[in-house]
């Protein structure tokens, strides 16, 4: 979206000459600069939450597309990064359309919703983010108890030992305390440790791939494969699930210290959870063909760094999902009165929803089926149809304000309306005006202080001016709403049949533990 920004430098001396005070600490705007996340941490806590998926589980379904599947993932990857941006921008307009929108800050997505289509479009954007925040939680669980049974399998030569249906009861057991910190500011920790495990795993997995001189060799034949229709839904629902970050995007740009620098740490993300995939894909794509496997680790023979992989994948998904999960935690939190602070009832609805996520990764046969029905089901609307058609009506709604009051020439009923509303809290209030109705955009710049640990801090602001949206715009942003309708709805029905041919004959831990591990590492010949 091209967005023109003009700033007018004339100062009104009424306005000029008093300060006014916007927040006190511990209250987040947009653009505020005391204390929160840095771009960079953003950056690494946006790679935390993609985690090892791409390296170890994404290779196989787009390999499975041939060289088609380079094309695939780069429209995806394009139109994510696209809806990401709007969805970015969508925040900075709501704010300034209505400042009181921070006292929402624990639910951003839905309240940028609400002031652009009402309640309504909040319920359905909070059920959808809540569904996919708990449906990317069950994967993870898979993968990670998977990954512990690979360990045992591999180390002892064959061994099934503790199935990974007992350690997804123990991983659940051990995640609870992870699972009771506060929002991503509060982990950064976690973060950091997660990241770096996610590249101590990526480079160990490209070194086991190219000194794997056990399996099979490849018979080649990858670029010359012609993939099916459900090769590429499959695809398609997978990478959606993995690098979704639109559930958590704008609760990661509600804690950064600057917010209007969420592009650049979504874009550093994608480059380096990017090069990472690739380089995996490429080689796994030489060394195995055709025959990769879903869990890239399960065809790799055994070998001390694939030990070492296989524990570090599961703790990085552990740690992941405390701050994945962390949207889902907050909303529920808010909505059964729960203090922010750390309490008991935080902790017991907490371990409640990760119970709740053991049991149902207990009730699906495959990880892969949970992500391409969560993928494909549930992150479509939030990716490619409410970031675009949120913007939209953002910026008509801005146009609106500015033109109305270009023309009203009331500078008198601004300045009180812009004064009282930031003396009084933000609440957009002052003698029954509302500060939603009127422009927020004034054609002048002037001083505001930041009062932070009693220490006023001078800080000049410039107001965007005005919002001019092309008639291209809309029309690309439209094409990606279709697109986004189409690909859900087809990828879905896919999904959905896949998972109910897959349950005749792999079946889940509930119905037979030992058979469902015997399942999941019987196709590797490598050991």
């Amino acid at each position: 979206m091209k967005l023109l920004r003009m700033f007018d430098n004339a100062q009104s001396p009424s306005m000029a000459s008093k300060p006014v005070t916007v927040m006190h600490h511990g209250q987040y705007t947009v653009g505020e600069t005391t204390g929160g996340l840095s771009v960079l941490f953003t950056m690494l806590c946006i790679v935390d939450l993609f985690g090892v998926f791409p390296i170890v589980a994404l290779p196989k379904c787009v390999i499975a597309c041939g060289l088609y599947g380079i094309p695939l993932v780069i429209v995806v990857f394009s139109l994510q990064l696209y809806t990401a941006v709007l969805l970015g921008k969508s925040w900075l307009l709501a704010y300034e359309l209505s400042p009181n929108i921070r006292e929402k800050s624990r639910s951003p997505y839905a309240a940028v919703a609400e002031l652009a289509f009402g309640d309504n479009a909040r319920r359905l954007v909070t059920f959808f983010i809540d569904a996919t925040v708990f449906g990317a939680g069950v994967p993870n669980f898979i993968f990670a108890s998977q990954s512990m049974q690979l360990f045992w399998w591999k180390i002892t030569g064959g061994g099934i030992g503790i199935t990974y249906c007992v350690w997804m009861i123990l991983i659940g057991l051990l995640l609870c305390p992870v699972m009771w910190l506060g929002s991503p500011k509060d982990m950064k920790s976690l973060s950091l440790i997660s990241v770096c495990i996610v590249t101590t795993v990526a480079a160990t997995t490209w070194s086991c791939i190219i000194t794997d001189d056990v399996s099979p060799t490849s018979l080649g034949g990858v670029l010359d494969y012609t993939p099916k229709t459900s090769d590429f839904l499959v695809a398609y629902g997978i990478i959606a699930f993995q690098f979704d970050i639109h559930p958590m995007l704008l609760t990661l740009q509600v804690d950064m210290k600057d917010s209007r620098r969420i592009n650049v740490a979504v874009f550093g993300a994608f480059i380096i959870t990017g090069v990472m995939f690739m380089v995996t894909s490429l080689l796994a794509a030489n060394r195995y063909g055709n025959s990769v496997e879903n869990n890239i680790l399960q065809g790799m023979p055994s070998s001390i760094p694939l030990y070492i992989v296989a524990l570090l994948v599961t703790l990085q998904l552990c740690l992941s999902s405390a701050v994945g999960n962390s949207a889902l935690f907050q909303h529920l939190e808010d909505l059964l009165k729960i203090p922010r602070s750390f309490c008991l009832q935080r902790c017991l609805l907490r371990s409640s929803i990760v119970a709740l996520s053991v049991f149902l990764g207990e009730s699906v046969p495959r990880f892969d089926l949970v992500m391409g029905l969560v993928g494909s089901t549930l992150t479509g609307p939030l990716m490619f149809i409410f970031p675009p058609l949120f913007f939209l009506k953002l910026c008509y709604l801005k146009s609106n304000n500015i033109k109305q009051y270009s023309t009203s020439n009331k500078p008198k009923e601004l300045n009180m309306a812009v004064n009282g509303s930031t003396q009084n809290g933000g609440n957009g209030l002052q003698n029954g005006t509302d500060l939603s109705n009127i422009p927020l955009i004034p054609k002048i710049k002037f001083p505001i202080q930041y009062q932070t640990f009693d220490n006023n801090e001078r800080l000049d602001r410039e107001y965007i001016d005005e919002y001019d949206v092309k008639w291209y715009d809309v029309m690309f942003a439209c094409l990606v709403m279709l697109f986004g309708m189409s690909a859900t709805i087809v990828a879905t029905y896919s999904s959905w049949a896949e998972a109910i041919s897959s349950a005749t004959f792999s079946p889940p831990c509930l119905l037979n533990a030992t058979l469902a591990a015997r399942s999941f590492i019987h196709k590797p010949s490598a050991v």
